[in-house]
């Protein structure tokens, strides 16, 4: 049984806990089962769990009580308020503020575990991503307000609401979720990207921002403050025993090796790696380190995180962990051990399922000690194949963990009672700090101590703070740091100095830096910059770089872009690229690179950042066509100097740059000519049409320059020429590379015939029964086709159906009007077989999950890069294509079900990320592809053939998120059922 003093101590570190929601999501769902379980099997249609071993797995409420709840939030006496979703469309539902969702009041009274009681607690929410409870009021998101909820009569039903901020984002799933009150006693609130916030302060001001952030405020909604930001979706956080943040962030960078979330330790005035707009943000404090993730994982869409504070489980739970991950649908429980300045994380499959419905996205500690599990249901679908194609109507529900006592007996605290009490105890928690414990022997007192002098911003404690900065343990040195951001004078700054002097660790590094911006003022900054500390010169740069000071010279930046400490160099060059004014003092600098003789990768990027920083200056756009016209400029300078236009951001291109590319095309080396074609071809520039089509035509010129060109020039001279469409031809064959195949079929795809080219036979002959050729690519080619030519197209469209081909409502549009004049009844027969084979493909699923387990994934690796050809697309161990999504973790993060759907049904969801996306352009030109990432002012979209496009939005007339996958259809169309069960098998073990 826990005892009071237990339960006094968590109560006393972090009041009350909250939950809000892990979107974006991936469409990986997965399971990854790992470590010593026991079975726990529910009965009915409950899931099928697999738990620790050691504990039980139970329902504590579920529909008709409650349907689709998303988070929970414990109120007084162990009443559960739950936040339900409507079950809709969130986005839809966010943007149009509909006032669908709920919150509902659970009640167990007879102490068996079991909510019994239900009751509607407040109604007419927008979407309610994040509860708290705090003396007697619940705290919810209502986007775009924070409001309080009170029950003043006492019957269950919130008869007060008041709003206490207002001006959140509610675009998206990144709006305002993750309400927490910290030991501090004040509210914390997290959200993502693109919502952002403009919240009106006291003095008439603004604090606003785009990018991901965590926020906090007093209770009654004052003095609101930015803590941290830069994420793309901070979900919840939780603080650690002394005083730490933790938290669970979606996308805490591109997908890359199969990784994408994270845990973060969090600290005050950090900037997080992935967000665009937190770049941007210059009124708000950088302290120019992007700072690192705690633990990194596969998509599994980290949600809800609570720290275990209760006794009912063994001890080697105390102050672990637990995380619900959406996408994994499991529970993991992480332990945290101590590494520098922060943590390292030790993680254990807690609950599991392979329950394609069961999607946790919550996990709180109940008042015995139990742990409630949030389970959302299947109703949110935007990224989760099998809810959608089966449309599951699973509405989710809580389970309850307890641990099972050795002797067989009932779990402590089975009965849901508050444990007695057990005496007193005095214990130094960070919202009852004693000076005393600043000398403690004890570092975790020590630093809990610290962070909470920090939050009050006792002054009279610099003296011990700053004796703690040469404390032998750095999370010790950094809690010190960060309290003095509010406890220090300028007294400290001597000490701040020198425990930065030759530090590395980059949290540390980040609070020393803030707390100079703190406390130091710019005759103090200035001289740092004399300093022989490589680390101090850096954190004068980025101080006096911003305001209030904003007071930096030139030449204290362009010298020190060369400077033998890398990060320097990064600094300062950051610093060089806000100031494009300073053009005539980096001049000596960029022409000394642009004619030395070696440059490494570093050096390259540095020359190719500096141009870009100052292409405006007309001195610098005189620079690169002069360099260009030399003869002692070598081919890999030449090259960058085309890569530099290409990103460039001048519209209209200036003479000389285009002199400079059409003198390229027309160069001996190949490497250059074919970047000056891919520069054209970027910045579409149609004056060189003549130029690229001749380089198109020359048989002599390597196939990927001689595509690069026809993508260049074809949509806007699209007929198909005889030597064109000759060459395209011999591109789309089989024996062709599958990247040059891809770009043959987009180029194909987008062109007319020519009036002597208007048979498709010799086309259909090369791509029948193809499965790396998407029929979508090519049907407005096909649709073109006339005479005898053209019954051939039919019967492809209707091989192309059986094989799993499904039209979207755009392309059926095509077909119809094509075949409305001239074969009505070839259309009706064709809509027909489009039809049947949708309901045949639905059930195609059941008869392959058989295949699901007994295969041979060596074999399947061999099936997977050979006869399949998935290695076009996608990348496994560093090889591959990058279309698709990095599979390199597939297995850990999606069921072999959900595997197997997305091969026979690839257009019925997409993965998060990978959306297909038509552009149309200013000029009319259209586009397809997936947007792989996010630059300031463009999106990069790629298309099937591999090719990025940087698009700037002025370029773009619309862009519309499509219904139609990249990914071909009837794949498994080419294997036996005993391939397919090896291919499955592959996958599946890819973790």
């Amino acid at each position: 049984m826990m005892t009071f003093r237990h339960r006094k101590r968590a109560t006393a570190e972090l009041p009350v806990r909250n939950l809000r929601w892990p979107f974006p999501l991936f469409a990986f769902l997965a399971l990854l089962l790992a470590g010593r379980m026991s079975v726990g099997v529910m009965h009915g249609s409950e899931p099928s769990f697999k738990i620790a071993e050691g504990f039980s797995i139970s329902r504590a409420s579920g529909p008709p009580d409650i349907a689709y709840p998303m988070f929970a939030a414990l109120g007084d006496d162990g009443v559960l308020f739950v936040a339900e979703s409507s079950g809709l469309d969130l986005y839809q539902e966010l943007q149009k503020l509909t006032r669908r969702c709920r919150i509902s009041r659970l009640e167990d009274r007879d102490g068996d575990g079991v909510f019994e009681r239900a009751q509607v607690f407040a109604d007419q929410l927008v979407f309610p991503m994040g509860l708290v409870w705090h003396q007697g009021a619940l705290y919810a998101a209502d986007p775009p307000d924070l409001i309080v909820l009170k029950d003043r009569d006492g019957d269950g039903l919130a008869d007060e609401r008041k709003v206490l901020l207002t001006g959140f984002g509610h675009s998206d799933n990144g709006s305002l979720h993750g309400l927490t009150f910290g030991p501090d006693g004040w509210l914390y609130m997290t959200l993502g990207q693109p919502d952002g916030y403009k919240l009106k302060l006291l003095d008439g001001t603004f604090l606003e921002g785009k990018s991901g952030a965590l926020l906090r405020c007093r209770a009654d909604g004052s003095d609101i403050e930015l803590v941290a930001r830069g994420f793309e979706n901070l979900v919840e956080i939780d603080f650690m025993p002394s005083g730490e943040i933790i938290g669970t962030d979606n996308w805490f960078s591109m997908p890359e090796a199969g990784q994408r979330d994270a845990l973060v330790h969090v600290v005050e005035g950090g900037v997080y790696p992935l967000n665009a707009h937190a770049r941007t943000e210059r009124h708000h404090f950088q302290s120019g380190t992007l700072l690192p993730h705690l633990a990194i994982y596969p998509a599994v869409a980290l949600s809800g995180i609570t720290r275990y504070r209760g006794a009912q489980f063994p001890a080697r739970f105390r102050d672990a962990l637990f995380t619900a991950q959406f996408n994994a649908r499991k529970v993991v429980v992480h332990r945290l051990q101590r590494h520098e300045a922060t943590f390292r994380s030790n993680d254990e499959d807690f609950v599991t399922t392979d329950d394609p419905d069961f999607h946790p996205s919550d996990v709180m500690e109940d008042i015995d000690g139990s742990v409630l599990v949030v389970d959302t249901g299947a109703w949110y679908v935007h990224h989760c194949p099998t809810g959608r194609i089966r449309k599951a109507p699973a509405q989710g529900g809580i389970y309850r963990v307890s641990f099972n006592q050795r002797d067989g007996k009932a779990p402590s605290g089975s009965r849901r009672e508050k444990p007695p009490p057990a005496g007193k105890q005095t214990v130094h928690t960070p919202d009852n700090p004693d000076l005393a414990a600043l000398t403690s022997t004890n570092s975790e007192t020590v630093a809990g101590a610290a962070r909470a002098f920090g939050r009050r911003g006792a002054k009279t404690t610099e003296g011990p703070l700053l004796r703690l900065l040469s404390h032998s343990e750095a999370h010790v040195r950094l809690a010190a740091a960060e309290a003095l951001v509010r406890c220090g004078t300028s007294n400290a700054i001597a000490a701040l100095t020198g425990a930065m002097a030759g530090q590395r660790e980059p949290l540390l590094e980040h609070a020393l830096t803030f707390a100079l911006f703190r406390l130091a003022d710019r005759p103090t900054l200035v001289r740092l910059l004399e300093d022989p500390s490589p680390r101090l010169q850096q954190a004068a740069l980025t101080l006096l770089d911003q305001a209030p000071h904003r007071s930096l010279e030139a030449n204290a930046v362009v010298g020190r872009v060369v400077a033998n400490d890398e990060s320097l160099r990064r600094t300062a060059l950051a610093v060089l690229q806000k100031h494009p004014e300073w053009g005539a003092a980096a001049q000596p600098l960029i022409q000394e690179m642009m004619y030395r003789v070696e440059l490494n990768n570093s050096e390259r990027g540095t020359l190719r950042d500096l141009l870009l920083a100052f292409q405006n200056d007309p001195a610098m756009q005189t620079l690169i066509p002069s360099a260009m016209a030399g003869t002692n400029l070598p081919a890999s300078r030449r090259v960058l100097l085309l890569e530099t236009i290409a990103r460039s951001t001048i519209a209209p291109l200036p003479v000389g740059w285009l002199g400079a590319i059409e003198q390229a095309l027309h160069s001996d080396d190949l490497d250059v000519c074919l970047q000056a074609v891919r520069t054209t071809e970027l910045r579409r520039i149609n004056k060189l049409d003549a130029v690229l089509k001749d380089l198109a035509i020359r048989t002599n010129l390597p196939a990927e320059l001689r595509l690069t060109a026809l993508r260049s020039v074809l949509p806007r001279q699209p007929e198909l020429q005889p030597a064109i469409y000759e060459f395209l031809l011999t591109q789309i064959s089989r024996g062709a590379r599958p990247a040059s195949r891809l770009a043959a079929a987009e180029l194909l795809g987008r062109a007319r015939w020519a009036d002597s080219e208007k048979d498709p036979a010799q086309l259909l002959a090369l791509i029948q029964g193809d499965r790396l050729i998407s029929t979508s690519t090519l049907l407005p080619l096909l649709l073109q086709g006339q005479g005898a030519g053209f019954s051939a197209v039919l019967k492809y469209l209707s091989d192309s159906a059986e094989r799993g081909w499904q039209p979207v409502e755009k392309e059926m549009q095509m077909i119809r009007q094509r075949l409305s004049a001239e074969a009505n009844e070839d259309f009706t027969r064709l809509t027909s077989k489009l039809a049947q084979r949708a309901a045949q493909q639905r059930e195609q699923v059941e008869t392959y999950l058989e295949l699901l387990a007994g295969g041979d994934p060596e074999r399947g690796r061999k099936w997977f890069s050979e006869k399949a050809g998935c290695i076009a697309c996608h990348r496994t161990g560093g090889e591959g294509g990058v279309l698709g999504p990095d599979l390199a973790r597939v297995g850990a993060i999606r069921a072999g079900r959900d595997l197997l759907e997305s091969i026979l049904l690839p257009s019925a969801s997409f993965a998060q990320g990978y959306e297909t996306f038509g552009v149309v352009l200013r000029n009319g030109e259209e586009l397809t592809g997936v947007r792989v990432r996010q630059e300031d002012g463009a999106f990069v979209l790629r298309e099937a053939s591999g090719r990025e496009v940087r698009l700037d939005e002025d370029q773009v007339q619309n862009v519309e998120r499509l219904q139609l996958s990249l990914m071909p259809e009837g794949l498994l169309a080419a294997l036996s059922r005993e391939e397919t069960r090896d291919l499955l098998a592959y996958l599946q073990s890819l973790k």
